[in-house]
């Protein structure tokens, strides 16, 4: 081991530290930043561990499913799953299966039978696919559709006194700008699409201009700091990150969750295409029922604000 390495185990372990190096190689990768799985198998292999070793086999799968995840994937397909985790652990197919089981047993794991939606009518697809999500992940997508239904479907909302066919708007807006906007003051869940040049920045800032004259209150947010600095320029009012806006802090997490929701009337998520499924789910969950919501972006993205926006369009 490098002495950086050493350092850092023993900073996570104490006198523990060649007791867990022995007997579990393969939790370092869980719990120390920088040592990832190949590390930990070299480590692993060095000691003599056999390379059907369920804590290795279960490490293998879980990493191969955590390099999908980081290429954008929320689940992926067992059978290949499986594959390619057979491949990187050159073990037979069946220990593989076993592992994959007792992981979902042990809740690290959540297996679903999803419906398969082909891309054209002469696509050659099964019916369903058997899906392995990472259990956090899992937790994520049900909760964003379970919060997104609740926020969707609650009423009176915050803004239901604010009728929008009374909302003056300007009338050089075009009729779809227009639109968008009683949208956004009378639908709960609302989104905004459209390319660059568009109107988007237009209509919120004759949305914001709207409910400033109406005494309602907004808050201004982007996935990044720097989209929340292009949208603070161009509303010419106060955007945050969602991190800020949420309170987040590494040692405590969130602030603003569903026991201590926003205290406002709606929530601007410009750049909503680069929204991620955890960070969807912790906004959604600070969303008090009534509390209405605007998606703004385009669909060229990869996160779950872009699939929501691709949805919505292709509706």
């Amino acid at each position: 081991l490098s002495t950086l390495l050493a350092v850092k185990i023993y900073r996570q372990y104490g006198d523990q530290a060649i007791n867990v190096v022995r007997s579990d190689p393969y939790r370092m990768a869980r719990d120390i930043f920088g040592i990832g799985f190949k590390t930990a198998d070299k480590i692993a292999q060095a000691l003599g561990l056999a390379s059907d070793h369920p804590g290795r086999l279960e490490a293998g799968v879980l990493y191969v499913l955590e390099q999908m995840t980081e290429e954008g994937h929320v689940f992926y397909p067992r059978q290949e799953l499986e594959q390619q985790a057979q491949a990187l652990l050159e073990v037979g197919i069946e220990p593989i299966q076993a592992t994959v089981d007792r992981l979902i047993q042990a809740g690290q794991l959540r297996l679903e039978e999803l419906r398969v939606q082909p891309a054209s009518a002469e696509a050659a697809l099964p019916p369903y696919v058997t899906a392995l999500y990472p259990a956090g992940l899992y937790r994520c997508e049900v909760g964003c559709a379970e919060r997104l239904r609740m926020l969707a479907q609650h009423w009176p909302t915050r803004l239901s006194d604010l009728p929008p066919a009374f909302v003056a708007l300007d009338a050089q807006l075009s009729p779809e700008q227009q639109a968008a906007i009683r949208s956004a003051l009378s639908h709960p869940v609302s989104i905004l699409t459209g390319g660059p040049g568009t109107g988007k920045t237009t209509a919120m800032q004759a949305l914001i201009a709207a409910l400033e004259a109406a005494g309602k209150s907004f808050a201004l947010a982007s996935p990044t700091g720097r989209a929340a600095k292009r949208l603070s320029q161009a509303t010419g009012r106060a955007a945050s990150t969602l991190h800020r806006l949420l309170g987040y802090s590494p040692a405590e997490g969130f602030r603003h969750h569903a026991d201590n929701p926003l205290p406002v009337d709606l929530v601007v998520v410009d750049e909503a295409s680069m929204l991620d499924l955890p960070l969807a789910y912790h906004l959604l969950n600070a969303l008090q029922p009534g509390t209405h919501l605007l998606l703004v972006g385009d669909v060229t993205g990869h996160g779950l604000g872009s699939a929501i926006l691709m949805a919505m369009d292709l509706d």
